[in-house]
């Protein structure tokens, strides 16, 4: 069989759709459809079924599947990583999947200077409030706020962080400047969307039964951050995303102030690859470097507002 059907069965199988795993391969929709007949008719089974807009994976189907992941794992770990320890360039790419406030607020900015040093790198940076799956090759690096207990996966934490709130001087010249938490009372705040949050480590304000109403509320901590320098309400942000922004005032710090930590992976399919190796080493030094900009929230409470 040939394995660029078996690679274009598999993507079929994790999304569910030809038209996604057309674009997870940069293959138009034809080539897709096109192979998965061709495997279909080689095997001579049926491997999905029609269910609306998605395709349901047979039985016949879920067996190869089981089969064609063993096959992955051999020509991602066994072959794609021939050479890996001898190999001194940088080339290929590499997709690191991050939570969005890290990679919009912290990793893009970074990545630049690796790139600047490895010019045969590509690198795919998915920036997204979400959990990004190794298993299903989601990324290649996957950073989360929980740590994974499951799969196959070589995991080491990144970094923790602080969180606090934030107002500018403005909207507390308005509303006043809260010195304890019953003080929220009556404060516009903004926060996360409760039932579209993808990890409990993002309800920051469950804490000590406090259950504000919020008037604006988002997936997104860059929306999120935007409102509250907006002068329209007060809110949690990482320290590193609310430092250099000269219209915040931290708040109710050190009071208030939580700690959470992010979380880095590899598939062990993976690991042993020179880029992959070379660039999770890359990110864990920058981090290292800059500690300090991930725990400012305890030492950056500006009192001239109160």
């Amino acid at each position: 069989m040939d394995w660029d059907n078996i690679r274009v069965f598999l993507h079929i199988a994790r999304t569910g759709r030809v038209i996604d795993a057309a674009k997870a391969l940069a293959l138009d929709h034809s080539t897709i459809s096109r192979r998965l007949a061709k495997l279909e008719e080689s095997l001579g089974v049926q491997l999905f079924e029609r269910a609306g807009r998605r395709l349901r994976i047979t039985s016949a189907g879920e067996d190869l599947r089981r089969s064609a992941v063993k096959l992955e794992s051999i020509v991602l770990q066994e072959i794609g990583g021939l050479g890996a320890e001898t190999t001194t360039g940088m080339t290929g790419r590499v997709r690191i999947g991050a939570p969005e406030g890290l990679g919009v607020g912290y990793l893009g900015g970074r990545i630049a200077a690796i790139m600047q040093d490895y010019p045969n790198l590509d690198i795919e940076l998915v920036a997204l409030p979400q959990t990004y799956s190794l298993s299903s090759r989601e990324a290649d690096i996957a950073i989360s706020l929980d740590r994974p207990e499951e799969g196959s996966l070589a995991t080491r934490k990144l970094t923790d962080y602080e969180l606090g709130f934030y107002a500018t001087r403005d909207y507390l010249g308005r509303n006043g400047f809260p010195q304890t938490l019953d003080d929220l009372t009556g404060h516009t705040l903004c926060g996360y969307i409760a039932g579209l949050l993808h990890t409990r480590e993002l309800a920051y304000l469950d804490i000590a039964d406090l259950k504000p109403a919020m008037r604006f509320t988002s997936t997104s901590i860059i929306a999120q951050c935007a409102m509250i320098e907006s002068g329209m309400a007060m809110g949690v942000l990482p320290a590193y995303l609310a430092a250099g922004k000269h219209l915040l005032v931290p708040v109710l710090q050190p009071s208030f102030l939580l700690r959470r930590s992010y979380w880095l992976s590899v598939h062990e399919d993976l690991r042993r690859h020179a880029r992959i190796r070379k660039t999770v080493d890359l990110l864990t030094a920058a981090v290292r470097r800059e500690r300090s900009l991930f725990a400012k929230a305890s030492s950056t409470r500006d009192t001239s507002a109160s």
